[in-house]
């Protein structure tokens, strides 16, 4: 009830967010419960003659008060009423972003520190920016998932902010983790320089030099397909990774020809599934190879979208915006200039400690508390989907689950177990990367469905379907609700997933009722 709270208590919408809720809350609880909780949650309002009249002329109005609510029922509208921050009031969206508390107390070692030059406001970009490069480190780490399939550690985060908004913050931030991966790589290229450089001066009759064999870690984002694939066939099963500055260097390399398959690089490389090329020339890098490869891109809003829309649209639709880690720098307009901390030379130890746990960290890590919490995300947010008959938020509510449980398990590697603070962090992080992916991809995806379907506007789940319906209704209730956003047979299957959830009975060829 505290997303409840949140929204009843913004100043000058709280009795349109109300009449809003009212087809939820009054199947939720009788009418002297609801005046009970608004009494706590909004004590002033709750007392106005606006909001008691409100409340008991859409009870007498709407509600038969001798009809009890199923337990069942009542459960997944608690429920449904956890996850959104985004309300209509008047026909205008608000479009708040998602946020969650962060007690830096609780953090574990490493993660605890990259946080403290930083005001607390940046601290849920920093984590998300954070993230896949510390997947990339614990590499060696294999997880059993909800799905009881085996999984490895891997993450794609897109950090968003206007110009000079403190992203540099990320970037700083990313560095102190792979100081030592950047050094370890530069013998590396120094030797493979080394090497080039002979084979330029050496006399036509002279055999070149084979170029050495050596893992190098961290690539720049602008590497070629075929230079990718030679240093993944090098890499000794270990995760690549990379971090952009700029976003915009990103989308003019991967614009055109071979370098355009860096989109399907990147959607096999979340599952670390199989990619490779064959070339007829020996100039150009042939094979195939299982992905391992982590990147952070920081960016514009504006040139971050251009990676899902125009030309790049079917980005959208394809799978690759599911598996983004998604966060907005605060908004600096107008603001005073931040003022940065330094790290303390014990706090930089500490990170390189935790670095080398992540390093050596190998091998199957069972996580069954962290598994049990993300089940139970996963169904709630299912439940919630159903009822508001949300297919986009269906659809990224299953890869936000399997990243938060990824932020989870680095969590625990550097915790040392399975902490109750650990597994809210999991939670909240796919919870988290859930309303930050609809935030930014809805409206692409919305638009695409209501062609596909010949709708007149997107999908709209400001409100609870299932709240709206009467209680005996047949599908042309639920086409009256839906316009045309879905044919027949996906109202029929929506309906038979409210059947099997215990919501509703059949009671005749065409009739159902709400249990």
């Amino acid at each position: 009830m505290r997303s409840f709270g949140l929204l009843l208590n913004r100043d000058g919408v709280r009795h349109n967010t109300l009449k809003l809720l009212l087809p939820t809350l009054c199947q939720m609880m009788p009418q002297e419960e609801l005046l009970g909780v608004l009494n706590i949650k909004m004590p002033e309002y709750s007392k106005e003659k606006d909001c008691l009249t409100l409340v008991s002329n859409f009870y007498d109005k709407y509600v038969d008060q001798n009809r009890p609510m199923n337990l069942k029922q009542k459960e997944v509208f608690l429920r449904s009423l956890k996850a959104s921050e985004n309300v209509v009031v008047d026909g205008e969206p608000k479009n708040n972003s998602p946020h969650f508390a962060i007690n830096l107390n609780q953090l574990p070692i490493g993660l605890k520190e990259s946080l403290k030059p930083y005001p607390q406001n940046m601290w849920l970009p920093l984590i998300v920016g954070q993230m896949p490069a510390l997947m990339s480190l614990a590499d060696g780490v294999s997880y059993r998932y909800c799905d009881g399939k085996i999984g490895y550690l891997g993450g794609m985060a897109i950090i968003m902010g206007e110009q000079a908004s403190n992203k540099s913050a990320i970037e700083e931030a990313v560095e102190r983790w792979i100081v030592d991966l950047r050094r370890e790589d530069q013998a590396v290229r120094d030797r493979e320089d080394k090497v080039r450089e002979a084979n330029k001066r050496r006399k036509a009759n002279e055999r070149a030099q084979e170029a050495p064999a050596g893992v190098v870690r961290v690539v720049p984002i602008t590497i070629s397909c075929s230079k990718l694939l030679k240093r993944l066939k090098q890499s000794q099963g270990h995760s690549l990774y990379s971090i952009c500055t700029e976003a915009e260097t990103l989308l003019k390399s991967n614009s055109s020809g071979t370098w355009s398959h860096k989109w399907d690089i990147y959607r096999n490389a979340f599952g670390r599934e199989r990619w490779g090329v064959d070339f007829n020339s020996d100039q150009s890098e042939s094979g195939e190879i299982k992905v391992a490869y982590s990147w952070t891109i920081l960016g514009t809003p504006r040139t971050v979208m251009k990676m899902f829309k125009g030309k790049n649209e079917s980005n959208a639709e394809n799978g690759l915006s599911s598996r983004m880690m998604l966060s907005e720098m605060p908004n600096s307009m107008f603001a005073k200039i931040t003022v940065f901390k330094e790290l303390s030379e014990s706090d930089m130890q500490r990170i390189s400690q935790a670095t080398d746990i992540l390093r050596s960290a190998t091998g199957f890590y069972d996580t069954p508390r962290i598994r049990k919490a993300i089940d139970k995300w996963l169904e709630e947010r299912r439940v919630e989907s159903l009822l508001n008959i949300d297919v986009i938020q269906d659809c990224f509510r299953k890869r936000a689950g399997v990243i938060g449980f990824r932020c989870g398990l680095v969590f625990m590697l550097l915790a040392g177990k399975e902490t109750n603070a650990c597994v809210d962090f999991a939670v909240k992080m796919a919870e988290y990367t859930l309303q930050m992916q609809l935030k930014v991809f809805r409206p692409i995806l919305a638009k695409h469905y209501a062609e596909d379907n010949n709708a007149d506007s997107g999908l709209s789940v400001n409100t609870n379907i299932f709240a709206q319906l009467p209680s005996s209704f047949c599908l042309q209730d639920l086409r009256h609700l839906k316009g045309n956003e879905f044919s027949d047979g996906a109202l029929y299957t929506i309906i038979s997933r409210w059947k099997s959830d215990g919501l509703v009975e059949k009671t005749g060829k065409t009739w159902v009722k709400k249990k």
